[in-house]
């Protein structure tokens, strides 16, 4: 027993044992914001930007790593769940434990993740303003997590890595905020599978030949020196094709931003009243442009972007794309943050659209027409 002890000992001293590592992180932002209503709100700057992460790190030796993490978000305002998001199998709203939960796996082969978690499209340093929920490109940032996902990321090589996403869509049978889709309120994708209009959201749509389907999305990022770009191809969750490119400089004076974002075929919301009564909403197929740069100067950051629809991207009463410009959207935004610390920062940011949506119209992406901004201060540790 003791010879055993002693080589238990000793293999441990040799780190022959797997190691493993825990870490508790998060953020928390409070701050006042002034809606497009002109309505004061208080609490955190994208109502999502609060959040205690759990990470589990273990060492499987032969340069494998095993991890897993999970993610919980609130309200800064009353320490309450942050109830804009829903459950994606259920629909409810604020009964899911953690926002996100995954396991990793990191080897000489790439990274293998399961879960949910902010994938490869989510993750990209693309849009400076999103964070803040001032985007100038909200919608460009869709698809960027989902449940039930298998994500794949090659190596780099040569600065490049292949990444591969597939998401079930029988654990995404609802939306809401939480997704990273776009939409302001839960949808029901299961009913694009009904054979006939039924009283609810999504109803089977035949003239956008949407369906209920797993996403699948194939990319590639390119990281070298001061440049990081990025390409995807989707098929979306409604069945709907999207594509993406983007890329950013860093020229140490100041970072540029552009990416261009192809939304291929309508996304229509389509619901029906008890009268029997359809009415519309949703994003028309179109192109969306953006460019954007930070500035640094001393502890402060500033940031401003721009948008531009190169058509409309709403939808009219009959649910086919508006073609009178009317809804021809941009957007400007702008704001700048001062580090007190090096976790510490008081934030601003604002933006102004014109020619969006009425915040009435669900799936607009957050192109509400009009002014808001938000101030306030950000902890992370």
């Amino acid at each position: 027993m003791k010879k055993t002890l002693i080589a238990l000992a000793a293999l441990a001293a040799t780190g022959a044992f797997a190691q493993s590592s825990a870490t508790i992180s998060g953020s928390i932002n409070y701050g006042i914001s002034t809606s497009t209503a002109k309505v004061h709100g208080y609490g955190a700057w994208k109502g999502d930007r609060n959040h205690l992460t759990f990470t589990a790190v273990e060492d499987m030796g032969g340069g494998m790593k095993l991890s897993a993490g999970v993610q919980a978000r609130f309200n800064s305002a009353n320490s309450g769940t942050n109830t804009g998001y829903v459950n994606s199998v259920t629909g409810a709203a604020g009964d899911s434990l953690f926002e996100q939960s995954h396991i990793t796996l990191d080897s000489s082969m790439g990274q293998l993740r399961v879960g949910r978690f902010t994938n490869a499209i989510g993750v990209a340093p693309l849009h400076p303003l999103e964070d803040s929920g001032q985007s100038t490109a909200p919608h460009q940032a869709a698809n960027g997590r989902y449940s039930g996902q298998t994500q794949y990321v090659s190596p780099s090589i040569m600065g490049a890595q292949v990444w591969a996403l597939n998401v079930q869509k029988s654990q995404n049978k609802f939306s809401g905020a939480g997704t990273g889709a776009g939409y302001s309120s839960a949808n029901n994708y299961s009913l694009l599978e009904a054979a006939s209009t039924a009283t609810g959201v999504l109803s089977n749509n035949a003239m956008t030949g949407q369906r209920w389907a797993n996403m699948n999305s194939m990319g590639i990022n390119y990281t070298n020196g001061p440049v990081f770009a990025q390409f995807y191809t989707i098929t979306d969750i409604q069945g709907q094709e999207q594509t993406k490119i983007g890329a950013s400089y860093d020229l140490k004076v100041a970072k540029l931003f552009v990416s261009q974002f192809n939304q291929k075929t309508a996304v229509v919301a389509k619901s029906i009243s008890a009268t029997n009564v359809a009415t519309y909403a949703g994003l028309a197929a179109h192109k969306a442009t953006e460019i954007a740069v930070t500035v640094p100067y001393g502890a402060f950051l500033f940031t401003y972007g721009m948008f531009n629809a190169d058509k409309d991207i709403g939808l009219d009463s009959a649910g086919a794309s508006k073609t009178d410009s009317s809804t021809k959207t941009s957007k400007t935004g702008w704001g700048a943050t001062y580090a007190l610390s090096k976790r510490s920062t008081l934030v601003y940011a604002a933006s102004s659209t014109k020619k969006g949506v009425s915040a009435a119209s669900s799936n607009n992406g957050g192109l509400v027409t009009g002014t808001n901004q938000f101030v306030g201060l950000t902890h992370t540790f």
